[in-house]
């Protein structure tokens, strides 16, 4: 444990004596100050242990002034410090355990060297307990602090569902993960469009002679890539601090190839060796297709985001893709501790879906059935996850998952998507609140990450009423709502969306990289019949579904007769 020391002048005799005892005692010991007895300002070596806390330099800090008062006011308004002042062991220990206290301030001249060794070593030998009611009482403080940080207290880590150029080199992202605890970011090709073509924050790139000749999705590729890199380099840090469990940006493979294993696991290959980040995941879709896909990655040491799901029964598909995968990377001699995979559970779609079926029988049912029907509106999507959730803790048990987890693999980590609240009569941050527990993830939306700072209430609530949970899914069977139906269509639903949002980017990508040269003379216009027309977009669509433009520049000779053309 490396322990951070600070003092004003007031309190350096006891701070260099404390100094020695540890030095004795082997510690590891980080002195920020003073250094000397000549009249300095107590708030800036408060300022100077807070620091060496919050960025991981120290796991623990003590500090000096006269009375120890200042100190310890000057601490406690630094995010993530609670310092406590003691002049008495019971509560130099106590204050670890029940409060979590992580900087001990004493009084130079108030206690003397013997007794300041005795309450430092209570302070540094004491662990916090953890107990549930500790933990509940940690989380009430932080929020007074910051709610989104108080969601740390209680097992979850907040990623952000949102990336732009302007975020990362304007410092936002690093004053979200400074202030906040931000500890990830998720992208997909919806956000890069909206980033492209809802900014000016990327006109100097399109604008680059380099940049300009390449087609669409190179120009992208580029583009994105030069993103990703830079916002895991500004995560690195909470990666390393974590231990490789969190600090993780995500790039989807393209959603064009959300049908095709080989497509994807080729593409993924691809963007790992490019974007070269150990903090990087893959996204890929959780499709039929996408499984083995997954398997085969983590098999290889690639990180994965498991993304689009919505079905549990799909979901546990995923986890033993993840398992299966793990264990081949065991056989290679690979360093599981390396290997990273969140599953990314949709919340707010299923709502959506649900309480437009719902809505649709409300107008046919009977007055005994409206009741029944009202009860679920709202429910299903927490329901939903709340029950995924204790079949992860089911799948990362027992002897098989135990062997894993002996040779240091960490489970895939349920990761709650798709959480900021589309109807407006619902509470903007119930996604949040509703969905709080122990090895979680809630990629958060812009809006709803400000919503929640403001007035979010943290509590340990995703293993609330987990029986209620089990009955608001039993209600909907009898009402003759069948979940899997609804899912199935989620998923379709979800990768045409990401489809069409990708062919948009792209569109915007080509539109911007070639408007500042494209001449604007002998412009080329066309217009079909009505019924040829109808057609061709018939003919586009289905070649879109099916992939075949990738299979036509790949050169795919059955994409026409499947005879000698490919010779």
């Amino acid at each position: 444990m490396r322990i951070a020391i600070g003092s004003d002048h007031a309190g350096f005799t006891l701070k260099e004596a404390v100094k020695a005892l540890l030095a004795e005692e082997h510690r590891e010991i980080l002195d920020l100050g003073t250094h000397g007895t000549d009249p300095v300002d107590y708030s800036d070596y408060a300022e100077g242990v807070g620091r060496a806390l919050r960025e991981n330099r120290a796991e623990r800090g003590i500090l000096f002034c006269g009375s120890g008062v200042g100190a310890s006011m000057a601490a406690n308004r630094i995010p993530g410090i609670r310092a406590g002042l003691c002049h008495d062991t019971y509560s130099a220990h106590q204050g670890v355990e029940h409060d979590n206290m992580n900087v001990l301030v004493l009084g130079g001249r108030i206690v003397g060297v013997e007794l300041a060794r005795e309450l430092i070593s209570a302070f540094l030998n004491a662990r916090f307990t953890g107990e549930a009611r500790h933990r509940r009482r940690l989380a009430k403080m932080t929020t007074l602090e910051n709610p989104l940080r108080a969601l740390q207290v209680f097992g979850q880590s907040v990623w952000l569902d949102y990336i732009r150029r302007s975020l990362i080199t304007g410092g936002e992202l690093r004053r979200l993960i400074d202030e906040d605890g931000l500890r990830g970011v998720t992208s997909n090709p919806a956000i890069f469009e909206k980033a492209v073509t809802g900014s000016s924050d990327y006109s100097a790139f399109f604008n680059r002679p380099d940049v300009r000749p390449l087609d669409a999705k190179a120009a992208y590729e580029q583009l994105a890539v030069q993103d990703i890199r830079d916002a895991a380099d500004a995560l690195r840090s909470v990666y390393d601090e974590t231990s490789r469990r969190d600090g993780y940006v995500s790039l989807e493979v393209s959603p064009l190839l959300a049908y095709d294993t080989a497509g994807t696991l080729d593409e993924a290959r691809r963007l790992w060796r490019l974007v070269q980040r150990d903090n990087l995941m893959i996204k890929v879709p959780a499709t039929r297709e996408g499984i083995p896909a997954i398997q085969g990655l983590i098999a290889e040491g690639i990180n994965v985001n498991v993304t689009l799901l919505f079905s549990q029964d799909w979901y546990e598909c995923v986890a033993e893709a993840y398992i299966a995968g793990l264990e081949q990377y065991a056989a290679q001699r690979g360093d599981l501790n390396r290997v990273a995979s969140v599953a990314s559970f949709f919340i707010s779609r299923i709502d959506t879906a649900i309480d437009a079926l719902i809505a649709e029988r409300l107008q046919t049912a009977a007055n005994g059935n409206t009741s029944v029907l009202r009860g679920v509106l709202g429910k299903v999507a927490i329901a939903n996850a709340k029950l995924t959730y204790q079949r992860y803790h089911e799948l990362f048990s027992g002897r098989r998952w135990q062997a894993l987890a002996d040779q240091g693999a960490n489970t895939q980590r349920l990761l709650w998507a798709s959480t900021g609240t589309k109807n407006p009569s619902y509470r903007d941050v119930a996604y949040v609140e509703e969905l709080i527990g122990p090895d979680t993830v809630n990629t958060i939306p812009p809006a709803t990450l400000e919503a929640f700072r403001e007035h979010g209430r943290p509590r340990a609530s995703l293993e609330e009423d987990v029986e209620s949970a089990a009955d608001t899914m039993a209600t909907l069977t009898e009402v003759g709502i069948s979940m899997n139906d609804v899912t199935d269509k989620l998923l379709i639903e979800g990768v045409r969306l990401f489809s069409d949002a990708f062919t948009k980017l792209l569109k915007a990508v080509e539109k911007q990289t070639r408007e500042p040269g494209a001449g604007r003379l002998n412009r080329l216009t066309y217009r079909l019949p009505q019924a040829l027309a109808l057609s061709v977009k018939e003919a586009v669509a289905e070649w879109r579904v099916d992939g075949k433009v990738r299979r036509l520049w790949g050169q795919d000779a059955s994409l026409w007769s499947g005879r000698d053309e490919g010779r």
